[in-house]
């Protein structure tokens, strides 16, 4: 019988190795026993083989089967070497490959009910479920979702599964509630990596959306609040509006925290927000870290045409606090309690209305902190521009409500709740003047109106 080749012990090895590759589908439990087992079954029979191609004829000469012995056993060495590792690669091809490997082929949101389901179960049933889920009852919820698609701030995707309304619904649930991204990828039945790029999808989508809700409506209509009032009725009928910082919850580096550490010790972010009296922002400012002073970003504000603040026209104003200049446009209470008994009584009693039409701003900060949770903290770790993009779509959702549901519960109960009385004394603290650029002459005209309107508020008031 002649010796074996190359070739054809090359053959014998990769017949063994597809051998070895046929099973792998029909292992179990015990993979790495039988793949053993197998191993030493195919080591016996090229042993066998090996054997019978050593001891050849019996005319062959001494010599040349000794130099063909050596040669097979060098290639039966390699072989086993080539074997083993052929056997390990496809075994752990076998257990990690999800297409050879059943138990990777499991879902790992397995849950009865899809999220697109469960948003159109939130849809039909009760009303109140979706609104203690979403914040907002289900036509509403409709109509946000039709309202950017139709505006194109929406821009539906033909590869991805997730549709408008459970994009919407996820972001609605993560600001209502604060809500981690692993509840709500288990509540979705969705990958953490889909929920948090569905939701700064959204945001986005919320943030241009702002654009056309977030400014003022008309500043020569008088609103009721005004003119139906006897403390406010004439003397603040040119007020427009009111302006006001808050505070909100932030999340940043370990080396950034001392800029965003506010007077309380906590981390936030400083917003600025004007509000009209109908509790709607006309203008929200962010992007400031906690540790800023009010006066300070309006003057930023004011002085950079990029952040296109909305003045109101001549003669108009905003009511601001005692941390603001008075000047044209701004309107702050008096500081001190300085002159005649007479002069302190027409000053204290210009303040306290001033207060009680300023207080606005804190009731539409109220709404919206108690709409969304998320603002109140603690942030999670997105990143700053995401940060912003929330408090942005807050503000932008808040006005949509507030435009097509006016008897909304956060509203009502806010407008029930809050009486003329409360924080009559705020702004009556001694603050430094802040270095805005106006002009002396400006000034004086202004603190003489202001002036005017005091004392023909006092001498009505004790008339």
């Amino acid at each position: 019988m002649p010796p074996i080749t190359r070739r054809a012990a090359k053959a014998m090895k990769l017949n063994s190795i597809q051998t070895t590759h046929s099973s792998i589908s029909s292992w179990g439990e015990n993979d790495l026993t039988q793949c053993i087992s197998n191993y030493y079954k195919m080591r016996k029979q090229k042993r066998n083989t090996s054997e019978r191609v050593h001891f050849s004829e019996d005319h062959l000469m001494e010599n040349d089967h000794d130099a063909h012995g050596g040669e097979i056993s060098d290639e039966s060495d390699e072989e086993e070497l080539l074997l083993i590792y052929a056997m390990v690669v496809l075994l752990g091809f076998a257990l990690f490959n999800p297409y050879l490997n059943p138990l990777q082929q499991r879902r790992i949101r397995d849950g009865a009910q899809s999220g697109a389901q469960r948003v159109v179960e939130l849809i039909n049933g009760y009303r109140d479920r979706i609104f203690d889920n979403l914040r907002m009852e289900a036509p509403l919820f409709l109509q946000l979702c039709d309202l950017l698609l139709e505006r194109g701030y929406w821009e539906p995707h033909p590869t991805q599964r997730v549709g408008i309304h459970e994009s919407v619904a996820i972001c609605l649930l993560c600001l209502s509630h604060n809500e981690r991204h692993r509840v709500l990828a288990e509540r979705f039945q969705q990958f953490s990596e889909t929920v948090d790029l569905h939701l700064r999808r959204c945001l986005r989508s919320l943030v241009r959306l702002g654009r056309d809700f977030v400014r003022p409506i008309d500043y020569h209509i008088i609103h009721p609040r005004i003119q139906n009032s006897a403390l406010f009725w004439p003397w603040f009928k040119d007020c427009v509006g009111a302006i006001d910082g808050t505070h909100v919850s932030a999340w940043c580096r370990a080396e950034d925290r001392d800029h965003y550490r506010n007077r309380l010790g906590g981390l936030s972010h400083k917003i600025l927000a004007a509000c009209d009296h109908n509790m709607r922002f006309t203008y929200v400012r962010v992007g400031w870290e906690g540790s800023a002073r009010d006066s300070r970003i309006l003057q930023d504000v004011l002085l950079d045409p990029n952040c296109a603040f909305p003045m109101p026209p001549a003669g108009k104003y905003y009511a601001v606090g005692a941390t603001y200049t008075n000047m044209s446009g701004f309107m702050a209470p008096f500081r001190g309690a300085r002159g005649t008994p007479q002069e302190r009584a027409t000053k204290a009693l210009f303040n306290r209305r001033h207060a009680s039409l300023r207080n606005i701003t804190e009731r539409t900060f109220g709404v919206l902190k108690k709409r969304f949770p998320i603002l109140q903290g603690p942030m999670q770790n997105y990143l700053m521009a995401t940060q912003n993009n929330i408090v942005l779509a807050c503000c932008a959702l808040h006005n949509f409500m507030r435009d097509h549901v006016p008897n909304d519960a956060y509203f009502v109960e806010e407008e029930a709740d809050a009486a003329l009385a409360d924080n009559l004394d705020q702004g009556n603290q001694m603050f430094g003047p802040q270095p805005i650029d106006m002009s002396a002459q400006g000034i004086a005209g202004w603190n003489e109106d202001r002036r005017a309107i005091a004392d023909h508020m006092c001498y009505h008031q004790y008339a």
